[in-house]
């Protein structure tokens, strides 16, 4: 049986309708306005105004073009769900081939699994044809931000960092969603931003706001609050979850996307069977991000007019060359010289402040002498030599005179 989905404001709504009823699919009228406080039903206040501008008659998100988009304003995939799709809704086998479940138990955090069962036990008593199972939020709260962290909430429920999605600027598979909360669960008063464990937009939030601790405050950051947010969304379409086919239409109206409709049933179905109950995480305490202070687009990032240069490389006018060895780190390189011009080891290189012993000049007063001491004197021509001291070398014998001695 075929489920009829979406309820648009565009041309075309009438019969897109009449052709719903004659297939027979349940649709129940949603009226457009309830009170406020009014958990079960949705809240449509000015609709041409203000948040609301993003919410067409029947509490759907949309673009300013009335465009429809998925609670945490992503852009559909697709315009309506998949017949194949309906037809394995009932099917498990068919729903777990691409949901990637774990062989083991399954388990959820403490904080997260009390929430989830909260929620439902508040739509059973507010709205008791939706049949809403805790299972189908926690498979939601799981996608959407791993049960906010991995439980990292506080003990009121509200989470001790900022759960935020990507800034809905209209760059990429995003909308265009300016801001519509000044800043006040997102942190930027340019755009939005989906926030918190169920990932809701500001503007789709205004329409399903909830309290979901009894603390009187409506957050979309509080695990409590917007997992009965997300219930109320769940249930608004007049759907009866229990029926498979309504199920799937359910969660395709929180996200216009086969392939997250077919993981969240997938999951949704391993949760039911059981789950127990794990240790929240607590990580550190994180401010919300500051709104920008200037005009453009949050996210920004200026690029610098000359590249840093990477640290811990010295310029390459210092390196040593390439067949040198490089200097150690306590000498500096210009006193090292290449290894190519390193005396052998069997000498010592030149100081500059000592001349090589080789070339040291002779003293000028001493001429210089020979190795071996000579044998004799030669006497100066035209004196009489005196007899040599005691110590001294002889005289040496005139060989020149012809006069033999007597």
């Amino acid at each position: 049986m075929r489920v009829w989905q979406r309820r648009g404001t565009r041309a075309g709504q009438s019969r897109r309708r009449t052709r719903a009823m004659a297939w027979g699919a349940p649709l129940l009228a949603l009226p457009l306005m309830v009170p406020a406080s009014g958990i079960g039903g949705f809240s449509l206040l000015a609709q041409d105004s203000g948040p609301s501008r993003y919410l067409d008659a029947q509490g759907q998100p949309v673009d300013a073009q009335g465009n429809p988009l998925s609670v945490d304003g992503s852009l559909p995939n697709g315009d309506s769900i998949g017949e194949q799709l309906l037809a394995d809704a009932a099917n498990a086998d068919a729903l777990n081939g691409n949901a990637g479940l774990p062989s083991g138990p399954l388990g959820i955090p403490g904080s997260a699994l009390k929430a989830y069962t909260r929620a439902a036990d508040h739509l059973a008593a507010s709205q008791p044809g939706c049949n809403l199972h805790w299972s189908l939020v926690a498979s939601i709260g799981r996608i959407e931000s791993n049960h906010a962290r991995g439980g990292n909430v506080d003990a009121a429920g509200y989470t001790r960092a900022p759960i935020l999605g990507p800034v809905l600027n209209g760059a990429g598979p995003v909308a265009a969603i300016s801001d519509t909360d000044g800043g006040a669960y997102d942190g930027d008063t340019v755009w939005d931003r989906a926030v918190g464990p169920m990932q809701f937009i500001p503007s789709t939030w205004q329409g399903y706001a909830s309290d979901g601790n009894g603390d009187g405050d409506r957050n979309p950051n509080n695990i409590y609050d917007a997992t009965l947010g997300a219930g109320r969304y769940l249930c608004s379409g007049g759907l009866n979850t229990a029926d498979p086919a309504q199920r799937a239409t359910a969660v395709f109206r929180y996200n216009h996307s086969d392939s997250y409709v077919r993981t969240v049933l997938a999951w949704a179905e391993a949760y039911a069977k059981g789950v127990h109950p794990t240790t929240d995480q607590h990580g550190p305490v994180l401010a919300a991000p500051q709104a920008p202070t200037g005009g453009g687009a949050p996210g920004e990032v200026p690029v610098p007019s000359v590249p840093p240069t990477t640290p811990g490389n010295p310029p390459s006018t210092s390196n040593p060359p390439s067949s040198s060895n490089p200097p150690s780190s306590s000498i500096p390189s210009t006193t090292n010289p290449p290894s190519s011009t390193k005396p052998p080891s069997s000498s010592n290189p030149p100081s500059s402040s000592n001349p090589p012993s080789s070339s040291n000049p002779p003293s000028s007063s001493n001429p210089p002498s020979s190795s071996t001491p000579p044998d004799c004197v030669e006497p100066e021509p035209g004196t009489t030599p005196e007899p040599p001291a005691e110590g001294e070398p002889p005289l040496c014998e005139d060989t020149s005179s012809t006069t033999p001695a007597p």
